[in-house]
C-alpha cells in the first residue's frame, strides 16, 4: 500500500470507477429522529400507555413531507440527494437507470426515493445480508422500473414540465370542485337508513337481553 494513501482527502471510490463507495450516513438530526421513532415503536410494542398523538406526530424522514422542522428537512434532502448520486455510480450502468439530475423536482420521484433510502439504510445495519439482498433484488430494481416507465426520455436533457399538467388544473377549477362535492353530498343522502349506523355517534354494543334470540334458544 502506498505510503499516505488510506489519509487522502478525496474519499475512497468518489469518482465513477474509482472504487465501491459506502453509502451515505444519515445526519445528526435525522440520527434522532429515527432514535425518537425506535423508542415510540419499542413502546408501542410492550404496551406501554404514552401520550395520545406523540407518535403519530413523529417525523419520517422517508417522507420529507413529515419533517416540519426546517433543519431537519434540509438533512433529509441533502441524503436523499447523497443517495441518489450514490445508486448512480454505485448501481446504475446504462443510462435508463440513471436518476435524473432534476429528480427532486419530480413528486413521485421524491416519494420513492426517501422509501429506497431508508431500505437500504436499515438493510445495512443488518447483522445478516438478507436484508441487503432483498434490497438489491426487489426494492431498488423495482423502483428504477417505475421511474423509467414514469418519465421515459423527458427529462433527458433538461427537466420538463408536467406532461398532465392542463388535466391537474382542470381537476382543480371551481366547475369541477364543485361538481365532485355535489355528487358526494347527493350519494351521501340516498345512504340506506341501516347503514347510517354512525349519524347520532358512534356505534354501541346493545345489551344481551336485548339481541334476538337464535332460533330454537330457550325451547
Amino acid at each position: 500500500m502506498k505510503e499516505g494513501y488510506m489519509n487522502s482527502a478525496e474519499p475512497i471510490g468518489s469518482a465513477p470507477g474509482g472504487g465501491v463507495r459506502d453509502f451515505p450516513p444519515i445526519g445528526e438530526r435525522m440520527r434522532v429522529t429515527y432514535v425518537d421513532l425506535w423508542l415510540a415503536g419499542a413502546v408501542r410494542d410492550e404496551g406501554q400507555a404514552q401520550a395520545g398523538g406523540v407518535a403519530d406526530d413523529l417525523p419520517r424522514p422517508w417522507d420529507p413531507a413529515t419533517c416540519h422542522d426546517p433543519q431537519l428537512r434540509r438533512e433529509v434532502w441533502q441524503w436523499l440527494d447523497q443517495v441518489a448520486d450514490w445508486i448512480n455510480t454505485e448501481y446504475a450502468w446504462d443510462v435508463d437507470g440513471l436518476i435524473p439530475e432534476c429528480w427532486y423536482l419530480h413528486p413521485h420521484l421524491v416519494h420513492d426515493l426517501g422509501t429506497v433510502a431508508d431500505q437500504r439504510r436499515r438493510a445495512g445495519w443488518a447483522y445478516t445480508s438478507d436484508d441487503l439482498e432483498e434490497w438489491q433484488r426487489y426494492c431498488l430494481p423495482s423502483f428504477l422500473d417505475r421511474m423509467r416507465n414514469r418519465i421515459r426520455s423527458y427529462c433527458d436533457y433538461t427537466h420538463k414540465a408536467h406532461p398532465g399538467q392542463a388535466r391537474i388544473l382542470r381537476y382543480n377549477t371551481i366547475e369541477s370542485v364543485g361538481a365532485r362535492r355535489a355528487w358526494y353530498d347527493m350519494e351521501v343522502r340516498n345512504v340506506p337508513a341501516h347503514d347510517d349506523r354512525f349519524r347520532n355517534g358512534p356505534e354501541r354494543i346493545p345489551p344481551v337481553g336485548s339481541l334476538h334470540p337464535l332460533p330454537g334458544a330457550g325451547a
